[in-house]
């Protein structure tokens, strides 16, 4: 049995793969200034793009990830958690995915470019890993002007004249911008890197210098967000700098789809070696791309939740084919290594064959506090096996009663409500109107102590100032959102 997680950005009509892979990184836009905001800022992304591309609403760095420009950018292009400096002096721990195309397939060096408006991004082209290295690295062509036009230009010469296989193409804008802390020159940038790869996609569109919608896919992401509650800066795990943006178009890209499934940034790397037909054998991402002979959807959920100092992963599945059950492991965050180890932390029988959906769930239990990743081992009955997607758990034991800022906020429709509650008893969450009058429960019963979130789907409400209380064990807090439709 093969587990497919619920989507995959790239639903094909025919098994030609992609001849050219071009990502676009915007560097340092925030979601909510970009996707999450509609067309507000990004007016060509999502009105000209989007309909032709599939978006993914729920791309992430995990918290082994780095929120910075070179680990996000090295993350990129190894499908692995990148912890490097960020200031040029290190290179990419695992292969690049320009290292696995010319080892494996003999590809020139012309093929592999990177054009940047960062001088420190120049450590992109080859990593230290043994077996890989400079003899197998890519070209850097950029400045440390962090002009966007003026990488802009770089780079169509650069596709003019040298025709890369794979192209990264670093905006550096918008992040030195958000570090200037004015408004209004973050949001022009973010606009501004909107045309520029508006203009790209219409080169490829006309099928200049090679590249068409039918021989060339395109990625357009971030390295990180920005902080939730201050622009100017990134860094850390929040909400801000961990949610960022994918959009897929162009070769064996379904268009018009969205999918707010949880995918991360070390998905990129496997994915465009899928497409252009290379492995990717050190990369720990899942592929977003199939085939030429994709399979049902068997997986369609897999979740954690933080109860206690316990840590309780729930999954399903649609249909099962020989299916022996699921290994589960796990693996922490280090700060002194950059090479994922995953234990082996459990087994969960299997149902073996099935055409209707089963529920697992496994309890990691007696849990330190720590930053922890989890992902199943799917075992057939005949010995073969296949991994599910990688997600992450922050377990900080709560010491005190809080109610978190909702996220992202203002919002339309759909919110996000955090809160951690020191010791287990009946909670309320409600949802108030200036006029004190009840619009929405969202919980009102027993929870077990820790930290829990919430969805808020404000779709029958009006735009407008809304109170959001908990209650719980004799203690009260409340927080304003903004509804804005």
């Amino acid at each position: 049995m093969k587990i497919i997680i619920s989507l995959f950005l790239f639903l094909f009509t025919n098994s030609l793969l992609a001849q050219n892979v071009i990502i676009v990184v915007i560097d340092g836009a925030r979601y909510t200034e970009t996707f999450g905001g509609g067309n507000t800022y990004i007016p060509h992304l999502y009105d000209d793009l989007r309909p032709s591309g599939f978006l993914y609403t729920n791309f992430r760095i995990a918290d082994e990830g780095k929120t910075e420009t070179n680990p996000g950018h090295s993350t990129i292009l190894s499908g692995t958690w990148q912890q490097i400096a960020n200031d040029g002096s290190e290179r990419p721990t695992n292969p690049t995915v320009f290292e696995y195309i010319r080892k494996e397939d003999g590809n020139p060096q012309s093929d592999c470019y990177v054009v940047t408006g960062k001088a420190k991004l120049d450590i992109l082209t080859y990593s230290i890993f043994p077996g890989y290295g400079s003899a197998y690295g890519g070209t850097w062509v950029g400045d440390d002007n962090k002009d966007d036009a003026l990488t802009y230009s770089k780079a169509i010469s650069v596709m003019q004249n040298s025709h890369p296989k794979i192209l990264l193409i670093n905006f550096a804008g918008v992040d030195v911008a958000g570090h200037s802390g004015i408004w209004s020159n973050y949001i022009t940038a973010i606009e501004n890197a909107d045309n520029l790869v508006y203009q790209l996609w219409q080169h490829i569109q006309a099928g200049d210098y090679g590249y068409t919608t039918t021989n060339t896919t395109l990625f357009v992401t971030n390295d990180h967000g920005r902080h939730t509650t201050d622009f100017s800066g990134h860094g850390d795990d929040c909400e801000g700098c961990e949610h960022i943006m994918l959009l897929a178009i162009g070769k064996n890209v379904a268009p018009g789809l969205e999918n707010s499934d949880l995918h991360y940034q070390i998905d990129i790397a496997p994915t465009v070696g899928d497409l252009l037909g290379f492995s990717t054998s050190q990369a720990v991402g899942v592929s977003l791309f199939e085939g030429s002979n994709p399979l049902p959807v068997e997986m369609t959920s897999f979740s954690a939740i933080i109860l206690e100092n316990n840590i309780k992963l729930n999954w399903r599945t649609e249909t099962e084919v020989s299916n022996y059950g699921f290994e589960v492991e796990r693996s922490q965050m280090s700060n002194v290594k950059s090479q994922t180890e995953w234990t082996k932390i459990g087994f969960v029988e299997g149902y073996g064959n099935s055409n209707s959906p089963k529920d697992y769930s496994f309890s990691d239990q007696n849990v330190t506090d720590g930053k922890y990743s989890y992902r199943l081992k799917q075992l057939d009955t005949d010995g073969n096996f296949e991994y599910s997607k990688i997600i992450g758990v922050d377990l900080v034991s709560p010491g005190r009663f809080e109610l978190s800022q909702n996220y992202p906020n203002p919002f339309n429709p759909t919110t996000t409500i955090r809160y951690s509650i020191p010791e287990s008893g009946n909670v309320k969450l409600t949802v108030y109107n200036l006029l004190s009058e009840q619009v929405a429960e969202l919980v009102n019963g027993f929870k077990e102590a820790g930290i829990h979130t919430i969805n808020f789907k404000a779709s029958e409400i009006n735009s407008g100032l809304y109170i959001y209380k908990i209650e719980a064990n004799g203690v009260q807090q409340s927080k304003k959102m903004l509804l804005v439709k």
